[in-house]
């Protein structure tokens, strides 16, 4: 009877959540980054290119979404399980001295390894519960994109009750383990459920959503209140992360009185063995752009409104993780201490939960009350991020402008992922969205590269020999790069809102049926 209680889509949702709050590590890179960087004596360009591994891993999304598309779910997150132990295990040991010193080939695959988990999680997680709540989209991938940029802050808050900031690399412990003990012991609940008669776009299910949405919102506010507060002693956060459970912890009763509710209404929800199609009766589903009605995924890729969504996610989000990524040698340049970076990795955390989730009640709310389409949203998150790169470049002046400036770049950083990713499946359906999904993400490596190794790195590099040290100081260090940044975010402004343009009468006929 207890585990009967356990199969319903809403405890389904919980335990994704659970799941989300603790797979984020790579946003914590900043953390770690300069134990690498001291510890084997790596240059700015290096360190970037190490970074940039991370984002690797959506190639191996692409696999994820595939496997997601003939396997349950459970195996998705087996794999990600594996992938994670495997590539932070490597990682703790290189940095730790343990196994020889590596070669940078090797710490690159170790890191690719490693954040190549996320996408396993992340497709596992997010497709099921999409799946699950299909005409709710915009807040549950809202909310769980939220969950999943609050994870950085919650991961490192974990290691401050553990390590006491020990070192960098005791970070990577954190990370490996945590989320890979949560993924096993959630592996047999994760499953599709068909909605049935209950009514996926009821005043109940939302006033539900909203009620599991609340505490997390609380969770957010109370981790920023937490990042400014100077007295982190070890008690303290042992108190914080206590208090961070029992948050974590409230939505399950409301997974439960939902889960009653829904059986008194309606006798026939099942398990879903096959995926939803494209012809699903789903009111989401039978909009689609004509032209992709039941298309092979390959002319679904090479369409002009994918590659409209792709373009604006890979510029995006790549901008955003060069500035997430670099934030500790930003701040070190501009004399920042450890203290002042935890706190920053704390704010965009939290914003990007805000970005997230806020995106998301906010996109469904326009699309249902006015007929406006996701991507104009996604334009203005391009212009709030193109904001966040020049209050970096303001820094140096007024130094409260860092502050603002991680705000703005987590905020609009995580709107982006929420958003693109209903994009997608707002305009293609969800008959192939775990390999869209992946297939959308799988340009932010490239870019990000580009950006991270050849912009960011090299100019770094350059102006530190320039001024003859170890380590570059000022506002010179980082000022052209964030230029260029805001420079190419104006560019996917402009591509996002073309795509608004191209599709704005598809969400104005959903808003009418």
């Amino acid at each position: 009877m207890a585990w009967d209680s356990l199969q319903n889509r809403w405890v389904v949702m919980v335990v994704c959540i659970w799941l989300d709050c603790c797979t984020g590590a790579s946003y914590g890179f900043s953390i770690y980054s300069q134990t690498i960087k001291t510890r084997f004596g790596y240059t700015q360009q290096q360190l970037d290119t190490i970074s940039v591994f991370a984002g690797l891993g959506g190639i191996g999304g692409i696999l994820a979404g595939l496997l997601y598309q003939c396997f349950p779910p459970w195996i998705v997150l087996l794999l990600g399980a594996l992938h994670n132990l495997i590539g932070y295990a490597a990682l703790w040991l290189f940095l730790t001295g343990r196994l020889t010193s590596p070669a940078l080939w090797e710490l690159c695959l170790a890191t690719c390894i490693a954040m190549n988990s996320e996408l396993y999680y992340s497709t596992a997680s997010m497709v099921t519960c999409v799946t699950n709540f299909p005409a709710n989209r915009g807040i549950v991938v809202g909310l769980k994109k939220g969950c999943l940029g609050l994870s950085s802050a919650i991961l490192s808050t974990l290691w401050q009750v553990f390590f006491q900031r020990a070192d960098g690399s005791s970070f990577l412990l954190v990370g490996g383990i945590v989320p890979s003990a949560v993924a096993l012991l959630i592996m047999p609940i994760v499953r599709k459920y068909d909605p049935g008669d209950c009514e996926n776009g009821s005043s109940s299910t939302m006033k539900n959503l909203a009620m599991v949405s609340a505490p997390l919102v609380f969770l957010a506010l109370f981790l920023m209140g937490s990042a400014f507060w100077d007295g982190h002693t070890l008690q303290a956060n042992r108190v914080e992360f206590a208090i961070t459970l029992v948050i974590l912890a409230t939505p399950l009763y409301v997974a439960w009185k939902a889960s009653n509710e829904e059986r008194t209404s309606t006798k026939n929800s099942k398990i879903l063995v096959p995926l939803m199609s494209q012809g699903d009766s789903n009111i989401f589903d039978r909009y689609v752009i004509a032209k992709y009605v039941n298309s092979p995924l390959w002319r679904v890729i090479f369409s002009i409104d994918f590659f409209l969504a792709f373009f604006t996610s890979a510029v995006t989000i790549a901008s955003s993780l060069v500035a997430i990524n670099n934030m500790n040698q930003v701040a070190t340049s501009l004399g920042y201490g450890q203290q002042d970076i935890t706190i920053f990795v704390t704010l965009i955390s939290v914003a990007q939960f805000l970005g997230r989730f806020g995106s998301g009640v906010l996109s469904d709310y326009l699309l249902f009350k006015f007929g406006i389409g996701r991507p104009l949203l996604t334009a203005l998150a391009g212009f709030i991020l193109c904001c966040g790169h020049l209050l970096i470049v303001l820094a140096g002046t007024f130094p409260q402008a860092l502050y603002f400036g991680c705000i703005f770049i987590g905020f609009s950083f995580g709107a982006n992922w929420c958003l693109n990713s209903i994009t997608v499946s707002d305009l293609f359906g969800l008959g192939h969205f775990g390999a869209l999904y992946n297939v959308v993400m799988i340009g932010n490596p490239i870019v990000s590269y580009f950006l991270s190794v050849w912009v960011a790195g090299y100019l770094y590099d350059i102006e530190m020999v320039k001024q003859g040290g170890e380590q570059c100081k000022g506002n010179t260090c980082f000022d052209l790069t964030f230029i260029i940044l805001a420079s190419i975010c104006v560019l996917a402004t402009l591509t996002s809102s073309i795509l608004w343009w191209r599709t704005k009468h598809i969400y104005r006929k959903r808003m009418s049926n």
